[in-house]
């Protein structure tokens, strides 16, 4: 499955968009005085360099899946093309890799070793019950829960992106797959 790809267009120059955009957000510092965990008080948070960028929406939960908006900064006549992507933070994704392998290399041998005993004694014994259920549902977990988050980080996407069109004086060109 491939990402999307969101184009938009700006009459700004890319430094001009970069500073725009850095005016417009808050960085993320992290502190312990604040509802969102974060310092200031702006909507979207993130960081901004010479010629790239990734922002968020400053959320009042935690939902690291809804994604952060990647994008680049380019050149073109009459302005700039700026180029994006939602994805997860890059600890997210490692970390639910970890959790699938852990779950598939640990659990599945449970899995089949319960179910071979069950099978072998024709009944099962107070606790196999265990081994039967927590390997399928670590696994079911780990694929699911990324999902639900990207589902209920929808709203995010289209904050961010009309967030950007706004800040950038751009305009959203269709997405790309």
């Amino acid at each position: 499955m491939g990402r999307t790809v969101f184009v938009l267009r700006s009459d700004l120059s890319p430094e001009a968009g970069a500073e725009a955009l850095r005016r417009s957000i808050d960085e993320e510092h992290w502190t312990l005085f604040s509802m969102s965990g974060y310092r200031g008080d702006r909507p979207i948070l993130g960081e901004v360099r010479e010629s790239t960028f990734r922002v968020q929406k400053r959320r009042y939960s935690r939902n690291d899946f809804a994604g952060h908006f990647y994008g680049c900064f380019a050149p073109e006549p009459g302005g700039t093309r700026i180029e994006g992507y939602f994805d997860a933070p890059r600890w997210a994704r490692y970390f639910m890799w970890i959790w699938l392998g852990i779950a598939v290399v640990v659990g599945v041998p449970i899995f089949v070793e319960t179910a071979v005993r069950i099978g072998t004694r024709g009944h099962s014994v107070e606790g196999d019950w265990v081994g039967l259920v927590v390997p399928p549902t670590l696994i079911l977990c780990g694929t699911v829960l990324p999902r639900i988050g990207r589902l209920l980080g929808e709203s995010d996407r289209r904050f961010i992106l009309e967030n950007l069109r706004t800040i950038l004086a751009a305009r959203l060109e269709e997405s790309q797959a």
